[in-house]
C-alpha cells in the first residue's frame, strides 16, 4: 500500500508540475527562514549554559532611581557590593567575584594594540570554569603581576610559542602569562582578550573608587553554596537585599548625606538568564525576551504563509482529483486511507521542500551569521541528532498542517455525483481560500507596516532627535591621567590652528559613551528639607558646545574671556574656603531647577556640593542650551549641568571641516604617535559610536525589511499559482467572452479584480493591528515619530501591486490566446 501512495503521489507531483514547483519553493522559503531564525533565537536561549553549576550563579543587578529619572537598570555596582554581599549572605553565598571592564594598549614589537581587557578577583575562575590550555585556572590570578591569555590572544603577541611565563607588556607594565584559556564560547555575557587580578598595576580604577559605594563599575556574581538549593538560596538573598541596602553608608558632602540605599535597589538574575535581562553597562549587549518572541513570531507567519499556498493550491485543484477519490472508494478505499495518502503527499512534499531549505540555509547561513554579528552560528544537521530530530519534527508539523484541510476535504468526495459527471471539487473549498489569502497578504502588510515604522524611528532617532550634529566629529577617548590630560590640551591647541579643524574641544564624556555622573544641586536659601535636585553633570570646555554644534537658548556659552566660569579645585591648605564658578543648563535642568523659562535662570545662584570635608561651590547659571541626547533616545533627555573643571577632561572631540576627513586623520594620528608614542590612536566616530547604539533596531529593522519581502514573494507565488489554476479552469468562459467582443484589457480587468478584492480586506484587518502593534513598540522611546497613516496606506497599496503585476502578467498571457484554442479546451 505505501509502495501505491509514493507512486501516485510521485506521478501526482510530476503531472502537476507547475504546482510541485510553486508548492516546494514557497515550502522551501518558509523553511529555510524558520531554521535561520531559529538559529538565532537557540543562540539567544543558552547563553552561558556551559558553565559548571550554572544554575547555582547568580548577577547582581541593581535598578537606580533618580528624583526626576525614570528607574533605569545596570549591571555595574559599586565595587563595595560584591564583599559585602558575601559578609551579609554567609549561609548562601560561597564565592563572589568582580570583573571590571577597560581598553588597554599592549604592545608586539614596534606595533601598538589596543585590547579589550577586563580586571577580575582571583576568585573569578572558581566561578566561571571555561578550560585552560595552559596554567592553572586554581592560581592563574593570584600573582598582581599575573595576565591571563585567550588562545586567540597568545597567538596574536607570541605566535606558536608557548606563551606561559612570557611578559607581555600591558600599560606599560611588564606582566607574566600565567594562564591561557581557550577562547571565549561565542554565546557568552563576557567580552575580553586578557584577564588580569583586581590588584594589578594595570588596573585602571582610581583607588578611591575601590571602596567608594557611589560609583558604578563592576560586575558582580555569585556563586551559591552546594548544599544549598539554587532557589530557596537565591530567594533568601532576593528578601534581604533590601535590607542589605538600606545598610548601605551614606556618602556625606557638604550640603548633607546622600542614602545611596534609596537611590540604588540591588536584584538577582540567574547567570542563564542575564542575557535575557538587557541592561545597561553590560559586556554584551543582551536581548529581550520580546525581541526572541517577535523573531520566533516572524518565523511561524513566514512558514504559515508557506503552509497556506500549499492549502489553496490543493483545494483549489480539487476537482481533478475528483475521480481519482471517488474510483478508490469504490473499490473499497476507506476515507482514513484516503486522508492518510493525502497526508503523505503533503509530508512528501515538505520533506523535498526541506532538502531545497538545508540548502539554501547552507547558502545563506554564513551571510547571515555576520549579519548578526554572532560567526559562530551553526547548523550542524549531520553531527547532532538533536538537530535532526528537530527537522523530522519540523517537517511532519509543517506537511500535517499545510496537509491536514486538502485532505478532509478531498477525502469527502462522493462517489455517486462525481462518477455521474459531477467533478465535486469545482468551485468548492473557494471561501476557504479567499480567506487564506486574506490572511497570506494581512501577515505580508503588517511586516511591511512594521519595516517602515522601524526605519523611520531609526532615521529620527539618528538624526533629528539627537538635537546636535554627528557628522565629521572624531573622538579620542579614554585620556585619564594627569599626564594625558596635559598633553590632551596641547594637542587640542595645536589641532584648532589647522585649516582642516573646524573647532575642538574637551570633555569628560560624549554623546554614546555610555558614561555618566551625577551630582546634586541646592538651592542657596531654599528649605532644608527641599532636598538637593539630581542632575547630570557634564565636564566640558568652552568650544563644546560649537564642536557639537549645540545650539544656545538664553544667555551664552563658556567662554576663554571670562575666568570666573572655571569652577577651581579645592584649596588643600583651606579645603573650607568657598568656590564660585558659572555654568550652563539644559532646558530640562531649567524644568527640573522650577524656573519658569530659560531666561529666568539666568543670573540665579545655585550650590554644587563638596566632598566630605570641603567646602560647596556657589555656581551662577550663564547659559541655557537645547536639550539633546547623551545616548539613546529610548529615554528621555536627563536634566543636565555643564561646567568648567579642567582636570576631570578625559575626551578630546574634534570636528572636521566637510571633505577634509582624509586630511585630518592623518594630522591627528601623526600628532597624537608625537606626543604620546608608547599608546595606540584612541580614536572613534562620533556618528559610528552613536550608530551602535542603534545597531540592534537597524539589524531589526533589516530582518523585518528582509522577511517581510519573503512573505511578499511567498505569497505572490501562491496567487501565481491561483491565478494560473483560475485561468485555466475559465478558458472556455475567455474565449467566449473574446468572441462576444472583449479585448486583452477586459479579460485582465476581470481576473485582477477577483484577487485584489482579498488584497483591500488585508488592508482593513492588517491595518489596526500593526498600528496597536508599532504603537506599543514606539511606546518604548522616549522621543518617537508619530504613526504615518500614508504609510500604511503606501504598504497596501504595495501588496495590491504585486498582486495586479502576479495575476495580471499571467492573465494578459491567457487572454491572447486565440477564441478557437479556447472553444477547443476540455
Amino acid at each position: 500500500m505505501f509502495a501505491n501512495y509514493l507512486t501516485v503521489a510521485l506521478r501526482t507531483l510530476i503531472k502537476h508540475r507547475l504546482y510541485s514547483a510553486i508548492t516546494v519553493a514557497g515550502l522551501a522559503l518558509g523553511l529555510a527562514a524558520a531554521i535561520l531564525i531559529g538559529l538565532f533565537v537557540h543562540n539567544e536561549l543558552t547563553y552561558d549554559r556551559d558553565v559548571t553549576d550554572a544554575d547555582r550563579i547568580q548577577q547582581v543587578l541593581v535598578t537606580a532611581t533618580l528624583p526626576g529619572r525614570a528607574p533605569e537598570d545596570g549591571a555595574a555596582l559599586p565595587m563595595p557590593v560584591g564583599p559585602a554581599l558575601k559578609q551579609a549572605f554567609p549561609r548562601q553565598v560561597a564565592e563572589m567575584a568582580r570583573i571590571l571592564p577597560q581598553t588597554s594598549s599592549l604592545k608586539r614589537d614596534e606595533t601598538l594594540f589596543s585590547e579589550q581587557v577586563a580586571v577580575a578577583d582571583t576568585s573569578f575562575f572558581r566561578l566561571f570554569d571555561w578550560p585552560f590550555l595552559a596554567g592553572d585556572r586554581a592560581t592563574a590570578l593570584d600573582d598582581p603581576n599575573s595576565v591571563v591569555l585567550t588562545r586567540k590572544t597568545a597567538a596574536k603577541y607570541f605566535g606558536d610559542a608557548d606563551a606561559l611565563g612570557r611578559t607581555l607588556m600591558v600599560d606599560g607594565h611588564p606582566l607574566r602569562v600565567t594562564g591561557v584559556m581557550r577562547d571565549l564560547p561565542a554565546n557568552t555575557q563576557f567580552a575580553f582578550a586578557l584577564l588580569l587580578p583586581m590588584d594589578s598595576q594595570a588596573n585602571q580604577t582610581p583607588d578611591y573608587l575601590r571602596d567608594h559605594w557611589g560609583g558604578l563599575m563592576t560586575l558582580t556574581f555569585v556563586k551559591l553554596k552546594p548544599e544549598v538549593d539554587p532557589q530557596a538560596g537565591a530567594d533568601a538573598i532576593r528578601a534581604g537585599l533590601p535590607a542589605f541596602g538600606a545598610a548601605i553608608p551614606p556618602i556625606r558632602t557638604s550640603t548633607g548625606e546622600v542614602h545611596l540605599g534609596e537611590v540604588f535597589k540591588f536584584f538577582l538574575v540567574p547567570l542563564t538568564q542575564a542575557h535575557l535581562h538587557p541592561v545597561r553597562n553590560a559586556m554584551v549587549e543582551g536581548t529581550s525576551p520580546l525581541e526572541v518572541g517577535i523573531f520566533t513570531a516572524v518565523a511561524v507567519l513566514v512558514l504559515a504563509i508557506a503552509c497556506i499556498n500549499f492549502m489553496n493550491l490543493a483545494t483549489a485543484r480539487a476537482s481533478l482529483r475528483a475521480r481519482e477519490v471517488a474510483l478508490r472508494k469504490v473499490v473499497g478505499a476507506s476515507r482514513g486511507q484516503i486522508m492518510a495518502q493525502f497526508l503523505g503527499e503533503s509530508i512528501l512534499l515538505t520533506g523535498l521542500a526541506l532538502i531545497l531549505a538545508v540548502a539554501l540555509v547552507e547558502v545563506l547561513l554564513p551571510s547571515f551569521a555576520a549579519f548578526l554579528g554572532k560567526p559562530s552560528l551553526a547548523f550542524n544537521y549531520l553531527r547532532d541528532a538533536r538537530v535532526l530530530g528537530c527537522l523530522a519534527a519540523l517537517v511532519l508539523a509543517v506537511g500535517g498542517v499545510g496537509g491536514l484541510y486538502p485532505a478532509v476535504f478531498l477525502s469527502a468526495f462522493q462517489p455517486g455525483p462525481v462518477l455521474k459527471g459531477n467533478s465535486g471539487g469545482t468551485g468548492a473549498g473557494g471561501r476557504l481560500r479567499v480567506v487564506l489569502v486574506v490572511a497570506q497578504f494581512a501577515i505580508s502588510i503588517g511586516l511591511m507596516v512594521a519595516t517602515g515604522v522601524v526605519y523611520g524611528q531609526l532615521a529620527y532617532a539618528q538624526g533629528r532627535a539627537l538635537g546636535f550634529n554627528k557628522e565629521n566629529v572624531v573622538v579620542l577617548t579614554d585620556l585619564y591621567g594627569p599626564d594625558l590630560q596635559r598633553k590632551a590640551e596641547t594637542l587640542r591647541d595645536a589641532l584648532r590652528q589647522d585649516p582642516r579643524i573646524a573647532s575642538a574641544a574637551l570633555a569628560d564624556s560624549y554623546p554614546g559613551s555610555g558614561t555618566e555622573n551625577n551630582t546634586g544641586v541646592n538651592h542657596p536659601g531654599a528649605p532644608a528639607d527641599d532636598g538637593a535636585v539630581v542632575l547630570r553633570r557634564d565636564a566640558v570646555d568652552p568650544d563644546y558646545f560649537v564642536t557639537l554644534n549645540v545650539r544656545l537658548v538664553a544667555g551664552r556659552a563658556f567662554d576663554r574671556e571670562h575666568p570666573a566660569d572655571t569652577i577651581p579645585p579645592a584649596d588643600p591648605a583651606n579645603p573650607q574656603k568657598l568656590r564660585h564658578g558659572g555654568v550652563v543648563l539644559n532646558q530640562s535642568a531649567v524644568r527640573r531647577l522650577g524656573y519658569a523659562s530659560p531666561e529666568a535662570a539666568l543670573g540665579q545662584p545655585l550650590m554644587l556640593p563638596g566632598k566630605e570635608g570641603e567646602a560647596g561651590v556657589e555656581i551662577t547659571v550663564v547659559g541655557v542650551v537645547e536639550d539633546f541626547h547623551q545616548g539613546s533616545v529610548h529615554t528621555a533627555v536627563a536634566p543636565q549641568i555643564f561646567i568648567m573643571t579642567p582636570k576631570n577632561y578625559s575626551q578630546l572631540l574634534i570636528r572636521v571641516k566637510a571633505g577634509e576627513m582624509a586630511g585630518a586623520l592623518e594630522l591627528i594620528d601623526r600628532s597624537w604617535r608625537q606626543l604620546v608614542p608608547d599608546r595606540p590612536v584612541p580614536r572613534v566616530f562620533l556618528d559610528a559610536q552613536l550608530q551602535s547604539v542603534y545597531e540592534r533596531e537597524t539589524k531589526t529593522g533589516q530582518l523585518f525589511a528582509a522577511f517581510s519581502g519573503l512573505a511578499i514573494v511567498i505569497a505572490a507565488l501562491g496567487l501565481f499559482g491561483l491565478a494560473s489554476f483560475t485561468a485555466e479552469r475559465r478558458t472556455k468562459e475567455i474565449g467566449l467572452r473574446k468572441v462576444l467582443g472583449a479585448g486583452v484589457t477586459d479579460i485582465v480587468r476581470l481576473l485582477v479584480w477577483q484577487f485584489s478584492k482579498p488584497v483591500l480586506v488585508a488592508n482593513v484587518i492588517a491595518w489596526p493591528i500593526a498600528w496597536v502593534a508599532m504603537r506599543h513598540w514606539l511606546d518604548g522611546f522616549a522621543d518617537r515619530v508619530s504613526l504615518n497613516p500614508l504609510l500604511f496606506v503606501a504598504s497596501g497599496l504595495s501588496a495590491l501591486v504585486v498582486a495586479w503585476a502576479t495575476v495580471g502578467l499571467h492573465a494578459a498571457r491567457v487572454a491572447a490566446t486565440k477564441p478557437v484554442v479556447a472553444l477547443r479546451y476540455e
